[in-house]
C-alpha cells in the first residue's frame, strides 16, 4: 500500500513539473486549413520556453516567442515541440501538413436588419475569403461586407462562373445565391427559424490561382437576453470541488447550461455568448452561504429542472422563479438523465417519446420535453417500481429512440452484489433483463457510482463507466469487455490516478474520454483500446468538452476572467498521437448511400441501397448490415467482388421492400398493426481501427407506414382553364337526390375545398385520373381500384358497364350491399372490407347485370351523367385497393357538364300549350261577354213587362 501511495506521489509530482502546455491552430480554426498555403499558430503556456524545435522544411517567425507562426514548404508530418529550461521535456506533436487544392473558404453572415419582410425567411450574404489575407472582422466572424481582398477574390471567382448553393440542415432543397455587384457578395433568402439556422454552402468546381473553395457549414443565432428579476437573483452552484457539469437541450444543442462550484452559466448560441444563470428564490429562504447548491440539472424546452438535496425544483423560462412544482417529486430523487439526441425524426404512432428519466432508489419515472404538456395527465409517469431490496444505480436512453435502460442492484441474502441491466420499450411497455455483466466474475464487477451511455445502433450497444474504468457491450452483448489503454490496467491508471470526467462522442464515431486532470483519450466507437492524446489544457484548469451544432469538439474553460471557448483540432491531434504506431485501418475506404436519418416505406415500396468497402488484399473485411426488426421488411443482399493490384473491393447492394399481401385479410386492421412500425438498419464494417475514416451516418430509421403528407389528387386535363370564384352557389333538384326532400337543395360552392370545376360534355363518359403526391412532390400515377360518391347525395349519374361486362366471377360489392342504416358513406366501404369479384366464390354467383361501381384507370368503366339537364357534381374519391398504401387516400373534385339542349318537339309542345291556353282564355272571355249580353237583354225584357 505504501508503494502505491509513493507511486501516486511521483505521478502527481510529474504532473506538477510538466506544467507547460502548448497548443496550435490556424487563422480560422478550421481543420481543413492545415495546408502549405496557411500558417500554423503555435502557443506555449508557461514561463520556461527556450525556443521552438521544428523541421528544416518549415520556418518560424520568432523561435523564442511563446506565440509563434510556422509555415512549411513541404507536406507530411512535421515534428514540433517547445524546448524548455525545466528538466521535464514537453510533448512532441506530429502536425500533418497537406498540399490541398482547396484553400479558399466561404464566408456567410445574416445582417441583423437585413430588410426581410417575411418572418419565415432570412437574407444571407455570402462571399469568398482567402484565410491568409482575411480582414480582422472576417477572422472574428463579425464582418457584414467583404474586405478589400475578399472583394477581389470573390470578383474573380464570380467572373469564372462560381456561385454558392445553400442547403439547410436536414433538408434536400438547395437555394442558389444571387450576386450583388454593388456589394460584391451573393445574397440568398433562406427559410428557417430565426433563433437558429444551420446551413451548408457548396460551390462549383471553379478555381482561381489553381485553388478551389472548400465546402463549409455555418450556424446563425438570434439570442434574446435573460430578463432580470428585480435584484432578487440568487446564484446556483455545484458543491465545492466538483468538476464542471454541462447539460444541453435535447433538440436545441446550442442551448446549454454549465454548472460549476462558482456559479452557473447559460448560453443560447453554443457559447458564443453566455450569462450567469440565477433564480428568483420566490418563497424559498436564501441559504446562509448565499447560493443554492445544485446536484444536477435538466434543460427542457420551457424551463430548467434542478436537483437539490434529492428534490426537484422548477425554474420557468418566463419568470425565472425557483418553485416546488406540484408535478415534481420533493424527496428521494437520486438522479435524472436527459436525452442527448433529438428524436423528432422518429415518427412513433400516437406516442410522445420521453426526454427525461428521473429515478429514486426503487422507482423510475419518465417525462416529456416540456413540463407544461397538455397531452399528458402528469409530467412524470411511472415506468418501473421495484421491491425495497432493489436499488437503481443509473439509467439512460437506449440505442433506439423508444428504448431506455436502468442498472439495478438487488440485495438478496446469500447472493453477491451484482448489477443487472434491464431495458424498456416505450412503444410496447415491458421490462427485459439483459445479459450484460452476468458473465463477469463477481470480483471483477466494478463499483459505482456509474454512468451509462448507449450508442445509436440497430442492436443494443452501450458504455458503462465508473470513476476509473469503462465497460462496453456492443450489438446485443455479442461483443463485451473493458476499454483500456495500451500499457495500463485501466484508464484512470494511465491518467496518473485521475477520475473519468466525461465520455463524449460525435457523429463520425469518434469518442473522447476526458479525465478530471484534463488528460484526453481517444478511440473509434467499437474499438477496445483508447489512445492517449497530447495534453491540451493545464491539469488544474476547469474545462469541459462541448460538441457544438457543427459536430466539432470545443474546449470550454472557466477562469477567473470569464468563459473561454476554443475549437479542439481532434483530427490533427489523433493523427499526431497515432503517427508511426500500429493503429492501421484494416480498410482503405468505406462509403454507402444510406445518408438520411429516416426513410418512409409504404405498401409495395422498394428501395435500393449500396455500400462499398476497399481494403488491402487478404484483410477479409466486409460490411455488416444489421436490423432490429427482420419481420417488417424484406431485404435482399447481393455481393460483387473485384481484386486489382493487391487491392480488393466489395460492392454490396440491398433491395429493401415491403411485400405483405393485404387482400382478403381476415382482419385487415390487425394485419396493418402487425406490419407497421420502425425498423432501424445499420451499415458498419466488420473490422475498424482508430485511424479509420468513417461516414457520419451509420444507422437509419425506416418507418413502415403512411409517409407524412402523402395524398392523392385528381389531375386536371391540360389546357382546361380554371375560372376561380366564378360560381357562388347552385341548386340540385330534389328529384335527383338520394333522400328526396321537400325543397330543392341549394349548395354554396367552396372553392378552397372543391377546387376548380372540371368541364365535360354531358354525353362524354368520364373517369378521373388520380395521382399520388408527397406534399407537392409527384410520386406516381395511380393504377388501383377506387370508388366515388357525390357528397351532396346527387344520384343522376351512373356507370356504363355492368359486373358481367367487366368480367366479374361473382357479384361485386356495391354501395347498396354495404351501406347499413345510419352509417355514413365514408365508413361503409374501403380497403379494410374490399373483396374482389374476380375470384370464384363457390355457390355464390349473384346478379351480374347490375352496374359495376368500382373504377380503375386501366378499365373501361366510366361515369355517365344526366341527359336531361346540365349539372354540377361534387365527388369524393377513395382508394379501395388494400395493397396500395397505408394512408387513407381520398380526394374531392367537382365536375360540371354542359351541352344539354331542349329538343324541337319540346318547343312545339310548349308552343301548343301556350296556344291552347290562349284559345281557352279567348273562349272564356267570349262566353263571359255573351253571358253579360244575354243577362242584360233578359233584364231589359223583364223591366218592359212590368211596365
Amino acid at each position: 500500500m505504501r508503494a502505491v501511495h509513493f507511486l501516486s506521489f511521483l505521478v502527481l509530482l510529474k504532473v506538477e513539473l510538466n506544467s507547460g502546455v502548448w497548443r496550435y491552430n490556424n487563422i480560422l480554426e478550421d481543420g481543413n486549413l492545415f495546408t502549405l498555403q496557411n500558417a500554423v499558430f503555435l502557443q506555449y503556456d508557461g514561463s520556461d520556453l527556450v525556443k521552438w524545435e521544428y523541421p528544416e522544411s518549415c520556418s518560424v517567425n520568432n523561435k523564442s516567442s511563446p506565440k509563434a507562426i510556422m509555415k512549411c514548404t513541404s507536406t507530411g508530418f512535421k515534428m514540433v515541440k517547445p524546448l524548455v529550461s525545466s528538466p521535464e521535456e514537453e510533448e512532441t506533436r506530429s502536425l500533418f501538413i497537406t498540399d490541398s487544392y482547396f484553400s479558399f473558404i466561404w464566408y456567410a453572415v445574416i445582417p441583423i436588419n437585413s430588410g426581410s419582410t417575411d418572418a419565415c425567411f432570412q437574407k444571407l450574404r455570402i462571399w469568398i475569403v482567402d484565410p491568409e489575407q482575411a480582414g480582422p472582422a472576417e477572422i472574428s466572424q463579425t464582418a457584414l461586407v467583404p474586405s478589400l481582398q475578399s472583394r477581389y477574390v470573390t470578383k474573380h471567382f464570380y467572373n469564372n462562373g462560381q456561385y454558392p448553393m445553400i442547403q439547410m440542415l436536414n433538408s434536400t432543397q438547395k437555394v442558389l445565391g444571387d450576386f450583388q455587384e454593388e456589394g460584391w457578395y451573393w445574397k440568398a433568402a433562406i427559410r428557417g427559424d430565426k433563433e437558429y439556422s444551420n446551413v451548408h454552402i457548396s460551390g462549383q468546381p471553379v478555381s482561381f490561382q489553381h485553388r478551389f473553395v472548400i465546402d463549409s457549414q455555418h450556424t446563425f443565432y438570434s439570442v434574446e437576453p435573460e430578463d432580470p428579476n428585480g435584484g432578487r437573483e440568487v446564484s446556483l452552484r455545484l458543491a465545492p470541488g466538483y468538476p464542471l457539469s454541462l447539460v444541453w437541450g435535447t433538440c436545441k444543442p446550442y442551448h446549454a447550461v454549465l454548472l460549476s462550484d462558482s456559479g452557473a452559466l447559460i448560453t443560447k448560441n453554443a457559447f458564443l455568448t453566455s450569462v450567469e444563470l440565477k433564480v428568483d428564490p420566490g418563497m424559498f429562504p436564501v441559504p446562509l452561504e448565499g447560493y443554492f447548491t445544485v446536484d444536477q440539472a435538466a434543460l427542457l424546452e420551457d424551463g430548467i429542472i434542478f436537483r437539490i438535496d434529492d428534490a426537484l425544483y422548477w425554474r420557468d423560462d418566463l419568470d425565472g422563479v425557483l418553485t416546488e412544482h406540484p408535478q415534481l417529486p420533493t424527496s428521494g430523487v437520486k438522479g435524472l438523465y436527459q436525452r442527448t439526441c433529438c428524436v423528432s425524426h422518429y415518427q412513433s404512432q400516437d406516442v410522445e417519446l420521453s426526454s427525461l428519466i428521473v429515478w429514486t432508489n426503487n422507482s423510475l419515472l419518465l417525462g416529456p420535453k416540456q413540463l407544461k404538456n397538455l397531452g399528458r395527465s402528469s409530467f412524470l409517469q411511472a415506468a418501473l417500481t421495484l421491491s425495497p431490496n432493489a436499488t437503481i444505480l443509473t439509467a439512460s436512453f437506449g440505442s433506439q429512440a423508444p428504448l431506455l435502460a436502468a442498472l439495478v442492484m438487488y440485495d438478496s441474502p446469500g447472493a453477491g452484489l451484482r448489477p443487472h441491466l434491464i431495458t424498456y420499450n416505450e412503444l410496447s411497455p415491458g421490462w427485459v433483463t439483459s445479459t450484460f455483466m452476468t458473465k463477469l466474475k463477481l470480483e471483477d464487477v466494478p463499483q459505482g457510482p456509474f454512468q451509462m451511455l448507449f450508442l445509436e445502433s440497430a442492436h443494443a450497444s452501450l458504455l458503462l463507466w465508473n470513476e476509473e474504468t469503462i465497460l462496453y457491450s456492443f450489438h446485443n452483448d455479442n461483443d463485451r469487455g473493458e476499454i483500456r489503454p495500451f500499457n495500463a490496467s485501466h484508464i484512470s491508471a494511465a491518467a496518473f490516478g485521475s477520475k473519468i470526467h466525461q465520455v463524449s462522442m460525435d457523429h463520425n464515431w469518434n469518442m473522447l474520454v476526458k479525465m478530471e486532470n484534463n488528460m484526453l483519450f481517444f478511440c473509434k466507437v467499437g474499438m477496445h483500446e483508447v489512445v492517449l492524446l497530447p495534453q491540451w489544457m493545464e491539469p488544474d484548469s476547469r474545462t469541459v468538452l462541448y460538441l457544438d451544432p457543427k459536430d466539432l469538439f470545443n474546449m470550454v474553460t472557466l477562469t477567473t476572467t470569464g468563459l473561454h471557448v476554443q475549437k479542439y483540432p481532434m483530427t490533427m491531434e489523433t493523427k499526431s498521437a497515432m503517427q508511426g504506431s500500429y493503429h492501421d485501418c484494416p480498410f482503405i475506404s468505406f462509403k454507402h448511400n444510406m445518408n438520411s436519418v429516416s426513410y418512409h416505406i409504404d405498401k409495395g415500396d422498394k428501395m435500393g441501397l449500396w455500400a462499398e468497402i476497399v481494403y488491402p488484399e487478404g484483410k477479409g473485411v466486409h460490411v455488416k448490415f444489421l436490423s432490429n426488426r427482420n419481420d417488417l421488411l424484406s431485404i435482399t443482399q447481393k455481393y460483387f467482388f473485384e481484386g486489382v493490384n493487391s487491392v480488393d473491393t466489395v460492392n454490396m447492394t440491398f433491395l429493401i421492400s415491403q411485400e405483405v399481401d393485404y387482400s382478403d385479410a381476415t382482419s385487415y386492421t390487425d394485419l396493418v398493426k402487425k406490419t407497421t412500425g420502425i425498423v432501424t438498419l445499420e451499415l458498419i464494417p466488420n473490422q475498424i481501427g482508430n485511424t479509420c475514416n468513417l461516414p457520419k451516418t451509420r444507422i437509419s430509421n425506416f418507418n413502415v407506414g403512411c409517409p407524412p403528407n402523402r395524398h392523392i389528387r385528381v389531375a386536371r386535363p391540360s389546357g382546361m382553364p380554371c375560372e376561380m370564384n366564378s360560381l357562388t352557389n347552385y341548386t340540385i333538384p330534389r328529384s335527383v337526390l338520394r333522400d328526396p326532400s321537400q325543397e330543392d337543395l341549394v349548395v354554396n360552392y367552396d372553392w378552397d375545398e372543391f377546387g376548380c370545376l372540371l368541364e365535360t360534355h354531358y354525353k362524354n363518359p368520364f373517369q378521373p385520373t388520380l395521382v399520388l403526391y408527397d406534399g407537392d412532390n409527384f410520386v406516381q400515377d395511380i393504377n388501383a381500384n377506387f370508388i366515388l360518391w357525390e357528397i351532396f347525395g346527387r344520384m343522376d349519374y351512373s356507370f356504363n358497364e355492368s359486373m358481367r361486362q367487366v368480367g366479374c366471377l361473382c357479384e361485386a360489392q356495391t354501395w347498396r350491399s354495404l351501406l347499413t342504416p345510419g352509417q355514413i358513406l365514408e365508413e361503409a366501404w374501403g380497403p379494410e372490407n374490399y373483396r374482389s369479384c374476380f375470384k370464384v366464390v363457390p355457390g355464390k354467383l349473384g346478379n351480374l347485370d347490375v352496374e359495376y361501381e368500382i373504377m380503375n384507370s386501366s378499365s373501361n368503366n366510366f361515369l355517365t351523367f344526366s341527359q336531361v339537364d346540365s349539372a354540377i357534381y361534387v365527388f369524393n374519391v377513395k382508394i379501395l385497393d388494400p395493397n396500395l398504401s397505408f394512408c387513407d387516400l381520398r380526394a374531392v373534385f367537382a365536375i360540371r357538364t354542359y351541352g344539354v339542349t331542349i329538343p324541337k318537339h319540346e318547343y312545339i309542345t310548349s308552343y301548343t300549350e301556350l296556344l291552347l291556353f290562349f284559345v281557352i282564355i279567348c273562349i272564356l272571355g267570349y262566353s263571359y261577354w255573351r253571358f253579360l249580353k244575354i243577362f242584360r237583354n233578359m233584364m231589359a225584357t223583364r223591366r218592359q213587362t212590368f211596365e
